[in-house]
């Protein structure tokens, strides 16, 4: 019985696949072990790199893919990418400007005669400062200074001595440089002149000194930037004794930027006095104590020993005590009409300026 079951089943499952009863049933998938997997995770990267590679480089490649791929590499390359700056445009330049600016330089020296030599010259900006010595000077004081630009008529200086080393530099402070020169008539002591010009576009004459017994120098005396003149005023020479007796007074000229000129100003200038103040008055004393005169007065007083003190005060202004120190130290008679005297003198130099004060 058992054995005709077995051959019934048999016969019921091939008729069943041969007539189409029955659907196939598909085998259970095997189940891998853990390392399996992995090779088969890595396998399939392979093969995703592989396809990606050939998409690359096919003949025919993927458009679209490829145009994705080229953006993002110039991305890239834009984003690291630092650009260097456009020059700004060259600013238009006019053609003269590209041409130096020139210097001016002074004309060439000409000789004012046959009997000149050039012994010095000084330029000065545009200017030329030439010494020209007279080589066959009967006086022998004919020597010349020509002070000259071009476009301009020459400035001549007779009787010259000397190009002050100082020119050059501004010694008023005006913003241009200066030239200074000395001169000199002849004799044996006089006389000296000073003239300065302030080198601007043209010449400006702002010292000339009346010709003198005294010469003078320039310095920075209160250390403004701006040199006072010293000089001496002469105008007693010769007065009450001989000239190497005669009493001169020391005179301050300064700067005067209104008038463009050097004035006399004395007075703003007490401490340049005080060497002579003592000196002055050591040598009164001594002679007034003497009861004696040493320097050769022409009336035989004392006058050209006594009036240097009673002068220092004068300069400076301080008139009551120039005659108190008269009358302390002048023995004779004639002491008030020997100041009158003095003071109407000292009226007629334009090297004496009273003191002002500074309410007035």
């Amino acid at each position: 019985m058992r054995e005709r079951t077995k051959l019934l089943l048999a016969f019921l499952m091939f008729f069943s696949l041969g007539c189409g009863l029955f659907a196939p049933v598909s085998p259970p998938s095997p189940t891998l072990a853990p390392a399996m997997l992995t090779s088969a995770a890595e396998t399939e990267s392979s093969i995703a790199t592989q396809t990606a590679l050939a998409l690359l480089f096919s003949p025919t490649p993927n458009i679209p893919a490829t145009q994705t791929e080229s953006a993002a590499q110039r991305a890239t390359v834009v984003a690291n990418y630092t650009a260097t700056p456009k020059p700004t445009q060259t600013p238009e330049r006019n053609p003269s400007d590209l041409i130096e600016e020139e210097k001016p330089v002074p004309p060439p020296a000409q000789s004012p005669g046959e009997s000149y030599r050039l012994e010095n010259e000084v330029s000065i900006g545009a200017y030329g400062i030439r010494y020209w010595r007279h080589t066959n000077s009967e006086v022998g004081f004919e020597d010349l200074i020509l002070i000259e630009k071009n476009g301009m008529e020459s400035i001549k200086i007779e009787q010259a001595a000397e190009i002050v080393p100082l020119s050059s530099t501004d010694i008023n402070g005006d913003g241009y440089p200066e030239v200074i020169v000395e001169t000199y008539s002849g004799g044996a002591h006089c006389c000296f002149s000073t003239h300065v010009y302030s080198l601007g576009e043209t010449p400006t004459l702002i010292l000339k000194t009346e010709e003198s017994n005294a010469s003078g120098e320039f310095e920075d005396l209160d250390e403004d930037g701006i040199y006072e003149f010293i000089t001496a005023d002469d105008i007693f020479a010769y007065k009450y004794c001989s000239f190497a007796s005669s009493p001169f007074a020391k005179v301050i000229m300064s700067y005067n930027a209104e008038k463009e000129s050097y004035l006399p100003d004395s007075p703003n200038f007490p401490e340049e006095y005080a060497e002579d103040i003592l000196r002055d008055t050591k040598t009164a004393e001594r002679v007034s104590k003497a009861e004696t005169f040493e320097n050769g007065e022409w009336d035989e007083t004392s006058k050209c020993s006594i009036l240097p003190l009673s002068l220092d005060y004068i300069y400076l202004g301080d008139l009551e005590t120039a005659r108190s120190e008269l009358e302390r130290l002048y023995i004779y008679d004639d002491l008030d009409d020997f100041w009158n005297e003095v003071m109407l003198t000292i009226q007629g130099s334009s090297l004496y300026v009273p003191k002002v004060d500074a309410e007035e």
